[in-house]
This record gives C-alpha cells, sequence and structure tokens, in this order.
C-alpha cells in the first residue's frame, strides 16, 4: 500500500532541525534504527498529499508549511514542511485504533536523523537532509 508522509524541521539560529519521532520498541526491532517521521497509509478516497497532512497533524499535533516538491522512494512519497520554534509537538494516541504510535520525539541535527531513521526511511531522510539547505540563508 502506498503512504505519505512530512519531514519536519524547524529553523533554529540558521541551523535546521527535524523532528524524530520516538519509534516504538517493535517497530525499532522490526525496522531497525531509532527514530520515525510523521507519515501512513493512504486511505481510500484520500490524496497522497491529504494523507501526509493528516498523518503529520495525527502524530505530531503539527500543520508544517510544505516546501519544494515531495520525494518518492518505493511505496512511500514526503514532503519537507517548516513548523515554527515555538510550535508545539503533541503525541496522542491514534484516533482510530486508540494506541499511541510513538514513545515520544526529539529535535535532531539533519546528520542524526539520516544515521538514525528507521532503515526504510534512509533515502527520504537522506534527501530531506540535503533539501532543507535550499530554505537557509548560508553566506
Amino acid at each position: 500500500m502506498a503512504a505519505s508522509g512530512i519531514i519536519v524541521y524547524r529553523n533554529v539560529n540558521n541551523h535546521p532541525q527535524f523532528l524524530g519521532l520516538v519509534a516504538l520498541k517493535r517497530d525499532r526491532k522490526r525496522a531497525g534504527g531509532y527514530y520515525d517521521v510523521p507519515k501512513g497509509q493512504i486511505e481510500p478516497g484520500e490524496g497522497v498529499l491529504t494523507t501526509a497532512l493528516r498523518e503529520c497533524f495525527e502524530e505530531s499535533g503539527l500543520t508544517p508549511k510544505l516546501r519544494g516538491e515531495p520525494f518518492t522512494s518505493g511505496k512511500l512519497t514526503v514532503w519537507l514542511g517548516e513548523v515554527d520554534i515555538y510550535d508545539e509537538v503533541i503525541i496522542e494516541k491514534n484516533p482510530v485504533t486508540g494506541y499511541l504510535e510513538h514513545e515520544g520525539y526529539e529535535w535532531l541535527k539533519p546528520s542524526d536523523l539520516k544515521q538514525n531513521c528507521l532503515h526504510y526511511l534512509k533515502p527520504h531522510c537522506n534527501w530531506a537532509a540535503k533539501e532543507v539547505w535550499k530554505y537557509f540563508n548560508i553566506s
């Protein structure tokens, strides 16, 4: 099944920080790695972008400003999305299943997300770590 999501970042003193959702222990064991990103399966009748925005809000409480074009690898399409440094991350139970999907979150350097994401997210996190610099003022 196809899925979509958003790799969320914020600008802290002209340095990007990515949102890393702490994956459940079973998911870390199954998929390797430690961090997940807001994403999920596309529901019948739902578009790729609608899914990404819904999943991001459900899993983090955030509605980021999307940047650039999406990136697709395998069955997963992700956007890069920026939030304000003061936006609050909220981890709540899935509204359908009633279960928590993540143990918490951390704001990470791009290199830390790339190195420690769930293994199947590597292409997406590598892309985001390169893409994000387009939105920073580098002298």
